[in-house]
C-alpha cells in the first residue's frame, strides 16, 4: 500500500507537509528508463492516507502545466491543475510562460494559492493556512532568473528583504511556522545516482533562511535534503517521481524532513483532457529504435547525439548545437533525464523529448564559432565548474549534444528553445530562420534506419 513507504509522524509533530515540484508531467503514467513514473493522481492517493493519520498539507514548488500534455492540446492543462488538492503552489518559471496577464487569468481559477513575492507578476507573495493545529504561513519565490525565461519583469535584487517582512507579518497573523517555496534547486549531475552541490542555493536564500521552519526547493529534476543556515531544507524529484515529506512540531520551530518517497503510478478515474490527450500519443506508433538512447553521460547512445542528427536530417544545416537541459522528460532516480528504449517509439515519446512538432531554427556563425560554443558550453557544464553555477541555463551538467556534417559548419541547427543559450554563450546577437521539416518526422526516420552514434 501507498502508506508503507512513508513512516508515521514523529512524537510531538502534529502536521505533516508533503511537498512536489514540476507536476505538469504527471497528468498519467510515463515510462521512463528506471519504470513508470508517478502522477498526481497518485500523490492525491499518499495525501488521503496521510490525512487519515494526521494533519497534512500539499505544497508545490511550481511549473504546474509545463510538458506533453500541454504541446500536445497547445493549451495549459489548468483545468487538472484545479483539481488537484493542493494547498498552495509557488509559481515556477514555465508558469510564466505565456506571459504574466494569462498566468493571472488562470491563477483567478485556481482554488488555492499560486504565490510569487519576488516578481511583481500581480500574484499574492504568501498565504495563511489554517490547519486543526494552528495556522501555517507559506511564502512563494519564482525562479531568480525568470526573466530571461520568460518576458515577465526581472525579480527584485533584495529577496531577503521580502522574505523577512512577509515573515513577520505572518507570525503577527498568528502563523505557528512558516515554509518558504523556491523554484530553484541544487547544482546537480549524474552520478550515483546523482551528486549535488549546494553552494548557490545557499547564496540566493541564506539571507531569509532564518525566518524559515522549512524551506522547499524545485526546478531542477534531482532530488535533494539538507539545511541552509540552519533550516531544514530539500527538494523531491520532479514530475511526481517523488514527494518530500517533513514534519512541523507542536511548538513553533523547524521542521523535521522524513525523506524523499516514491509516488504510484496511479491513473485519473476518469482521465481528463490532458490525461487523455498524453494516452492517445502513446498509442499512436511512429517508429522503431533498435537501441536504447539515454541523456546520462558515460553511456554508449548519448541521447542528446541522436536528437541532434535529427536537427541536422530536418534542416539539412551543416551541424546542430544540443543543450541536454532542452530535453528533460523524466527524474533522474537513475541519474538519466531523458531515454528513447528499444523497441516500438510512440509521437508521445519524441514530443516529450522535443517539445511539439515544431521545426529547427538555423543560424549562420563564423568560422571557429561552432567550435567555440560547444566548448564553452561543456566547460560551464562540466560538474566541478562551480562558475557554472550561477548560469541561469546551467541546471542540467552534460556535455552538449553535436551533429558535424562539414569540417568547419557555417549553418547550425537547434530548436528555438536553446538560441538563448547560444546567445549567451557567443555573447552575440544571432539571426535565424526556420528551416526543414518537423524535427519529430526527422528523428523518428532516423531511428527507422537505425541510426548509430557517428552515423
Amino acid at each position: 500500500g501507498v502508506g508503507r513507504g512513508l513512516p508515521a509522524a514523529l512524537p510531538g509533530r502534529v502536521v505533516r507537509v508533503i511537498t512536489t515540484t514540476d507536476l505538469g508531467f504527471a497528468w498519467t503514467a510515463m515510462r521512463t528508463s528506471w519504470g513508470m513514473c508517478g502522477t498526481s493522481t497518485g500523490v492525491a492517493r499518499i495525501l488521503k492516507f496521510e490525512r487519515e493519520r494526521q494533519p497534512t498539507v500539499w505544497l508545490d514548488a511550481g511549473d504546474l502545466t509545463v510538458g506533453a500534455a500541454a504541446q500536445l492540446r497547445g493549451e495549459r492543462p489548468w483545468q487538472e491543475a484545479a483539481s488537484l488538492p493542493l494547498s498552495a503552489a509557488a509559481a515556477g518559471n514555465h508558469d510564466f510562460d505565456e506571459g504574466a496577464a494569462a498566468l493571472n487569468a488562470a491563477a483567478r481559477r485556481l482554488p488555492f494559492p499560486l504565490l510569487c513575492a519576488n516578481v511583481s507578476a500581480g500574484l499574492p507573495g504568501h498565504v495563511l493556512l489554517e490547519t486543526p493545529c494552528g495556522p501555517l504561513g507559506v511564502i512563494g519565490l519564482t525562479h531568480p532568473f525568470v526573466h530571461l525565461f520568460a518576458d515577465v519583469p526581472e525579480p527584485v535584487s533584495e529577496t531577503g528583504g521580502v522574505v523577512r517582512a512577509l515573515a513577520q507579518d505572518l507570525r503577527a497573523s498568528g502563523a505557528r511556522w512558516v515554509i518558504v517555496l523556491l523554484h530553484e534547486g541544487v547544482t546537480w549531475w549524474p552520478a550515483a545516482p546523482v551528486g549535488t552541490r549546494q553552494s548557490q542555493l545557499v547564496r540566493l536564500a541564506s539571507a531569509w533562511a532564518g525566518e524559515a521552519d522549512l524551506i522547499v526547493g524545485g526546478h531542477t529534476p534531482a532530488g535533494w535534503t539538507g539545511a541552509i543556515g540552519g533550516t531544514p531544507a530539500g527538494h523531491p524529484y520532479a514530475f511526481a517521481s517523488t514527494v518530500l515529506v517533513a514534519d512541523l512540531p507542536c511548538d513553533a520551530g523547524g521542521a523535521v524532513i522524513r525523506g524523499l518517497f516514491k509516488v504510484p503510478a496511479d491513473e485519473p478515474v476518469p482521465p481528463g483532457p490532458a490525461a487523455l490527450a498524453v494516452q492517445e500519443a502513446e498509442r499512436r506508433i511512429i517508429g522503431e529504435s533498435r537501441h536504447t538512447w539515454l541523456s546520462r553521460t558515460a553511456v554508449g547512445r548519448y541521447l542528446p547525439d541522436l536528437i541532434a542528427a535529427a536537427l541536422a536530417e530536418a534542416s539539412g544545416a551543416e551541424a546542430a548545437f544540443v543543450p541536454p537541459g532542452k530535453h528533460v522528460t523524466q527524474a533522474p532516480l537513475d541519474g538519466c533525464v531523458s531515454a528513447v528504449a528499444a523497441g516500438s517509439v510512440s509521437e508521445l515519446d519524441l514530443v516529450r523529448i522535443f517539445g511539439g512538432h515544431d521545426p529547427p531554427v538555423v543560424t549562420e556563425l563564423e568560422p571557429g564559432e561552432f567550435d567555440r560554443m560547444v566548448r564553452a558550453h561543456d566547460a560551464l557544464a562540466a560538474p566541478g565548474s562551480r562558475a557554472g553555477d550561477a548560469v541561469w541555463w546551467n541546471w542540467c551538467r552534460m556535455p552538449s549534444g553535436t551533429q558535424r556534417r562539414a569540417g568547419e559548419p557555417r549553418t547550425v541547427a537547434m530548436l528555438p528553445s536553446a538560441l538563448p543559450v547560444a546567445r549567451d554563450l557567443l555573447r552575440r546577437e544571432l539571426s535565424v530562420e526556420p528551416a526543414g521539416t518537423c524535427v519529430i518526422e526527422a528523428c523518428a526516420r532516423l531511428l527507422n534506419r537505425g541510426h548509430s552514434p557517428g552515423t
